[in-house]
């Protein structure tokens, strides 16, 4: 399995030169230019993704029927604009074909079409109704933009239109997701009766249950340990972003039906300090989790490195340039993975089968990425 991992790395690496950082560099700034480009190294990310996937045996590796393949990128959000749509984005969501976006630079929450026209805006500074210290992740449902306000342990409601609603109290909040029109499961450390906790818009819990798997973060402080996914029907992922984790739980049972992770090819490192008191370096260091295509779920993996590793060091980072996305069955089977033709993507949330809007934390940008 090594001598397979080495082989296939090289292969990618030989894929990498041939698709130069100066190409990247004239891609990116044919995207900000023409606002519209696609990636001419697909061999790039199928290296990535053979590389990837040499470590597990993936239910669907190799598969035709379920092959996915993301390749063509649209910047709907230039950070170098003279006034920016968004500063800062911290977290998306979408319902539909309308993109949120909480902006941590302004404190608000935006709403923006696919080609990035800004349809509404709302919160800002402070600690009035509506208001954020620190805004954090978001969810939408049918009825409702939600979006988790930590320092002041609240959570906002607005109308689908922007208008601030009212909000509930949940200490220490760190992820939300959506159940249906009016329901949701908040993930906290904090709250009492467990990590998962299902609210509606009118109470602030009607059940708690269930834990964020831990392996080696459970002496350090873990306020934006976990992410959230929901299966539609019955089910929880609870993805540990910090140590590559997932849990599954259901919630009319509250069982936990998985724990685990996948074997992955770069090594997993614990928790280390990084020098400044309370500081940490984690690896794998991922992103969100989100029902992809085929109602799976999606793991974002956006710290990968272009030797292959995890991020290992601040002081050196050479990004791989794709973004890797694991998908799991809803019983914990690993299935395969995929490559999103941009570095550093940490948030992703599916608008259809064959089109994504994606957060670049590099670069602070908003992205659609589709399919041929």
């Amino acid at each position: 399995m090594v001598l397979r991992s080495v082989t296939l790395f090289t292969i990618a690496f030989l894929a990498l030169f041939s698709c130069s950082s100066e190409s990247r560099r004239e891609i990116s700034n044919e995207l900000v230019s023409s606002g519209i480009a696609s990636i001419a190294c697909d061999s790039t990310s199928y290296a990535w993704k053979a590389f990837l996937e040499s470590s597990d045996d993936g239910l669907w590796e190799g598969d035709n029927e379920h092959f996915v393949s993301y390749n063509n990128i649209i910047l709907i959000t230039d950070p170098e604009a003279v006034r920016p749509v968004v500063y800062n984005p911290f977290a998306i969501c979408s319902f539909g074909d309308t993109i949120y976006i909480s902006d941590a630079a302004t404190q608000k929450i935006l709403a923006i079409d696919k080609t990035g026209n800004l349809l509404w805006e709302a919160g800002g500074h402070g600690e009035g109704p509506g208001e954020f210290p620190s805004v954090s992740t978001l969810t939408a449902s049918s009825q409702y933009v939600v979006a988790l306000n930590n320092h002041l342990s609240r959570i906002e409601f607005f109308y689908r239109d922007g208008v601030f609603s009212h909000s509930l109290v949940i200490p220490g909040a760190q992820d939300i997701t959506t159940i249906n029109d009016t329901t949701f499961v908040v993930g906290s450390t904090y709250a009492d009766g467990g990590d998962l906790h299902i609210i509606t818009s009118t109470q602030n819990t009607i059940q708690s249950f269930g834990e964020a798997p831990l392996n080696t973060y459970t002496e350090i402080p873990r306020s934006d340990l976990m992410r959230l996914c929901y299966n539609g029907y019955d089910r929880v992922a609870v993805f540990n972003r910090y140590e590559g984790l997932l849990a599954i739980y259901d919630i009319t049972t509250e069982e936990c039906v998985f724990e685990g992770r996948r074997n992955y090819p770069m090594t997993i490192q614990p928790p280390t300090p990084i020098g400044t008191e309370g500081r940490h370096r984690h690896t794998p260091i991922g992103g969100n989790c989100f029902l992809g295509s085929e109602g799976m779920i999606n793991v974002v993996i956006p710290n990968v490195m272009n030797d292959s590793t995890f991020i290992s060091t601040p002081e050196y980072l050479d990004y791989a340039p794709i973004t890797a996305i694991d998908r799991y069955d809803w019983d914990g089977n690993y299935l395969d993975s995929y490559c999103l033709p941009d570095s550093c993507i940490n948030y992703v949330t599916m608008i259809s089968d064959d089109t994504l809007a994606v957060l670049n934390y590099k670069e602070s940008s908003i992205k659609i990425i589709f399919s041929e």
